[in-house]
């Protein structure tokens, strides 16, 4: 063969390997799990901007299966002794759960100081999860002076079909003796909408 057989037969393999691919990926039902082709989604709404004192939940974006939810503190606040959050998010489990790890957000660490996060489902409550972020080892807090802090990252995933809120409850910013910062409020729920 001359060099245009040499160019025609790595056409041929091409044109018969695409071909095996798309009988194998319809039998397999297209390739998004044997649903079709509907590609499964996590969508967020009624997310709320960040301002001054008030901790809001946000959704950078959509996922597929999974959704990071993000804890944010508006600034600038008027405590300048913010040491830790606590709070449930209250959810419904037959829709989402919560997969950890939690992942620390910039805000308490940004001096350099260590945080202990802890983030679990309530025993008995799987649609309740306690959170609990502190700094350590320190003797002051912060003050957030930019508009948006991110304190952290909650990742959920979706297990079936339907629609929940995602709320705090039980919510307080502490300061370094541990009591309640009465300035810092709680933001609104948010929706999580899995297909």
């Amino acid at each position: 063969m001359g060099q245009g057989g040499a160019v025609k037969e790595p056409a041929n393999v091409r044109t018969v390997l695409s071909g095996a691919l798309a009988v194998i990926a319809l039998a397999c039902g297209g390739g998004a799990g044997g649903d079709h082709g509907v590609v499964p989604s996590l969508l967020c709404s009624g997310t709320t901007a960040p301002a001054p004192d008030k901790v809001t939940l946000g959704c950078p974006a959509p996922g597929v299966n999974s959704i990071a939810v993000v804890v944010h503190l508006g600034g600038p606040t008027t405590s300048s002794d913010i040491y830790g959050l606590q709070f449930d998010l209250v959810f419904d489990p037959t829709v989402v759960q919560f997969e950890p790890p939690a992942v620390e957000g910039s805000f308490l660490n940004r001096d350099g100081a260590a945080t202990v996060l802890q983030a679990g489902e309530m025993q008995g409550d799987p649609g309740r999860l306690i959170v609990a972020i502190s700094r350590q080892a320190v003797p002051n807090g912060l003050q957030a002076s930019g508009a948006d802090q991110i304190v952290m990252t909650l990742p959920f995933r979706g297990i079936a079909a339907g629609s929940t809120t995602l709320g705090f409850q039980n919510a307080a910013a502490v300061d370094s003796n541990l009591q309640p910062i009465t300035g810092i409020s709680f933001g609104t729920s948010l929706t999580l909408t899995f297909n």
